[in-house]
């Protein structure tokens, strides 16, 4: 196969928003704000650099839309007692059985699958293409029903963390709002396959036989493109069969839209009020403050709200992580900079990602969607 056809393959397979996508600099994904260019794809390939893609597509006013929606495995360390005097290497939940889980019950409901290692071999992306752009919210919604009934976000009697990391794009809507150089924010991303440079040197981001995967079987097998022309031929689901796929699907979800999510409005750096209030009173906050509720997803979310206060906020979030044992002053900053275009996680989001809050859905929060916006909703004095 030549790359030119190579080039081609690969931008379908991973068609996001037309007007951004990201570079991996510095170990940092970046968005870049301009069209993927062919000889960007073809770097890819090569090795030369990495880049991914932001699959959430705004519709105007709208709920935006997606050609493709992922789930993310990796081993997750069971958290340190922090009360045992002598710990041990952190144990990690195994992730392949869980993806194997995961994709022998997508199989059945025959939906057009791609998996590929990540790029540090060390988990892999399922990801589920469609023929048409569908409702975010609505892949989203069949997508989670199906992982719960596959069993593979449950917390292990062990204490062992879930593999499942989250789904991308991991929000039903794109929050509305604008970078500090007038960009819109984009969402999540995720890296693209087949990258030529982490291939070779372990087969991170090759593509993988679904059969393999159903198996248990994770070895690249050489034939990547085979994959990747099997899954773009397969595609036959679009926003009617995704309807019909989730009333048929376990737990019976609602197939009602969800209602359009506020617009992100940023506030002054230096309202220390809101940020105090919101510190005082989010029960997601408090739930932080206490070291064994650190997960990884949970402390990207936690940055993502605490952003919206700017350095009050950065302080915030060093405080927070601080009172975990793992804290490194230094990685704490890089999360903080990697997070800084994210906008904040939504409260029913939280949930997927580990933490119910016990005042989801009631009045306490006054339809507030998300911890960096519950001061906007709060019948109190702010001073």
């Amino acid at each position: 196969m030549d790359l030119t056809t190579k080039v081609r393959l690969l931008r379908e397979l991973t068609r996001g928003a037309d007007d951004v996508f990201a570079v991996r600099t510095d170990n940092v994904w970046r968005p870049l704000y301009a069209p993927l260019q062919d000889e960007q794809v073809r770097m890819q390939l090569q090795g030369l650099i990495e880049i991914g893609s932001y699959p959430t597509i705004p519709q105007g006013a709208g709920l935006p839309v997606v050609w493709w929606i992922a789930a993310d495995f990796d081993g997750k360390p069971k958290l340190p007692d922090p009360n045992a005097p002598d710990q041990r290497p952190a144990e990690r939940r195994p992730w392949k059985p869980d993806v194997t889980r995961a994709v022998q019950f997508l199989v059945d409901t025959g939906c057009p699958l791609f998996v590929n290692l990540s790029r540090s071999a060390k988990g892999a992306h399922v990801r589920v293409l469609f023929n048409e752009p569908v409702p975010a919210w609505l892949a989203r919604r069949w997508f989670m029903a199906w992982l719960e009934e596959a069993g593979v976000m449950e917390e292990r009697d062990d204490g062992l963390l879930p593999t499942f990391d989250r789904l991308i794009p991991p929000q039903d809507a794109l929050s509305g709002g604008v970078n500090k150089n007038g960009y819109r924010l984009p969402g999540n991303l995720i890296g693209s396959p087949l990258n030529g440079k982490l291939a070779k040197a372990n087969g991170a981001t090759l593509p993988l036989s679904i059969e393999a995967v159903a198996g248990g079987n994770f070895e690249p097998d050489g034939k990547h493109w085979e994959y990747v022309e099997r899954a773009l031929a397969e595609r036959t689901w679009g926003q009617a069969e995704l309807l019909a796929a989730l009333r048929d699907a376990p737990g019976s979800p609602s197939v009602e839209s969800p209602a359009p999510r506020r617009t992100y409005l940023p506030i002054a750096a230096t309202d220390v009020g809101t940020l105090d209030f919101t510190i005082g009173f989010c029960e997601f906050i408090k739930h932080m403050r206490d070291p064994r509720n650190q997960t990884y997803a949970l402390w990207v979310a936690l940055a993502s709200e605490l952003h919206r206060w700017g350095d009050a906020g950065r302080n915030a979030w060093h405080q927070i992580s601080a009172l975990d044992s793992r804290y490194d002053a230094n990685d704490a900053e890089r999360k903080w900079r990697d997070t800084e275009i994210m906008h904040p996680v939504r409260c029913d989001t939280l949930v997927e990602m580990g933490y119910r809050c016990p005042h989801l859905g009631t009045v306490r929060c006054a339809g507030a969607a998300a911890p960096a916006f519950l001061f906007e909703h709060a019948e109190v004095e702010i001073r």
